[in-house]
């Protein structure tokens, strides 16, 4: 049986009218971290087949079993503890995520965080200790032990009023337990999947080269980091950005279902003009790792698209920004350091001859008229006139 895609699985999803969260459509992106969790299968596949059925248990309130059976139909043999174990911290890491946010949107009304742990014979002692601790919401100590803080842990959190905080007795700095090193664990809202504490404890204690191992790390750090910033540069989406998801990802399935959903939602912030933000990010000198790996995602994203979709005219023409064209002039090279979108009519255009087999052919996608021409691309500026006001820049492809 072949392993379920993200494209696929989110079809599949729409199929059931299960209403997903915007997080779903940027999954492939939080692969890594989830993966941490499910270190013991042996291949990517089948990391993404248990996250995807994880999320399909969060969105649609699945049980345990059908969790499993999902897992088993598609053959991945695991143990009911182990899966038992990857099912209830998931779940928990989710809706831990999804509280974090609802507390932060309403901190002005309640400050302050309580832990609350359940003290019953299965609760872990170094967990105990954390019950009724008071901290401020933006106090470093939620970075550390906001829950859930180890495999299957049940802790929760409560948000108080200043008020109830100060009834209860605010937690001092002297009462605050040190447990994270114990625990192996290290995670919350704001560092959630990165477990350093725990890579950094399999790399001292492995007999391979470390130096080779903490190169290995500084890459994954650099993929979560670049993960996380591009999910905070891609616009909110709305119904109209939903419904364009649905139309690309309806066209490009049985083309390539191994597309991942974040890049088509990188894809439809060029499309619909959001894409101020990301582009100023990738137009920067990469002063980092995760800005390589930002920017080779993009490339690697559009030409995904672009495989599915090139344009076949010879010419391609369209409206762009003053900004560009005023970088322009007669002989001058150009490299495309973002995608550039050339759609509809201005008084400045572009046009590009030899233009076969270059950019994304929007209305293949169904998506509108235009090519949105990739990361990388370059251009030799052969010609510049005016006619009536209206201001033509043409290009050709350079001959490499």
């Amino acid at each position: 049986m072949q392993p379920v895609t993200f494209l696929e699985a989110l079809q599949f999803a729409r199929s059931r009218k299960i209403v997903l969260p915007d997080e779903f459509y940027s999954l492939d992106l939080k692969t890594r971290q989830m993966a941490t969790t499910v270190s013991f299968l042996s291949g990517i596949q089948q990391i993404e087949t248990v996250v995807n059925a994880v999320n399909k248990s969060i969105a649609d309130g699945s049980t345990f079993e059908d969790f499993k059976k999902l897992v088993a139909d598609n053959e991945i043999i695991l143990s009911d503890g182990y899966l038992k174990n990857v099912f209830r911290t998931n779940i928990q890491t989710a809706y831990g995520h999804g509280r974090w946010q609802q507390q932060q949107r309403n901190k002005a009304k309640r400050p302050y965080l309580m832990m609350s742990a359940i003290d019953d014979s299965r609760v872990r002692p170094k967990h105990l200790e954390l019950n009724r601790i008071i901290r401020h919401i933006d106090d470093p100590f939620w970075l550390i032990y906001y829950p859930p803080w180890a495999f299957m842990c049940r802790c929760t959190v409560i948000a108080l009023t200043e008020k109830e905080a100060m009834k209860l007795g605010i937690t001092s700095d002297e009462d605050l337990p040190e447990l994270a090193k114990d625990a192996g664990w290290s995670t919350s809202p704001l560092t959630f999947g990165e477990m350093e504490a725990v890579v950094d404890q399999k790399i001292a204690d492995s007999f391979l080269d470390k130096e080779y191992l903490l190169s290995q790390k500084q890459a994954i750090k650099a993929e979560w980091t670049a993960s996380k910033k591009l999910t905070s540069l891609l616009a909110p989406m709305n119904d109209k950005t939903r419904d364009l998801f649905d139309t690309v990802a309806n066209t490009v399935i049985p083309l390539d279902p191994t597309i991942r959903p974040s890049a088509i939602r990188t894809f439809l912030d060029y499309v619909q003009g959001n894409d101020t933000a990301l582009t100023a990010y990738i137009n920067q000198p990469a002063i980092g790792l995760a800005e390589d790996v930002l920017k080779r995602w993009v490339k690697d994203d559009m030409a995904k698209i672009h495989a599915v979709s090139a344009n076949t005219a010879d010419v391609v023409s369209g409206a762009t920004t003053l900004a560009f064209a005023a970088s322009l002039e007669v002989g001058k090279v150009v490299t495309l350091n973002a995608p550039l979108l050339l759609a509809g009519q201005s008084n400045i255009m572009i046009q590009i001859e030899n233009a076969k087999g270059l950019g994304i052919d929007l209305e293949k996608l169904n998506v509108g008229e235009g090519v949105l021409l990739e990361l990388g691309l370059k251009l030799v500026v052969t010609e510049i006139s005016s006619v009536n006001g209206q201001y033509v820049y043409k290009l050709k492809p350079l001959a490499i």
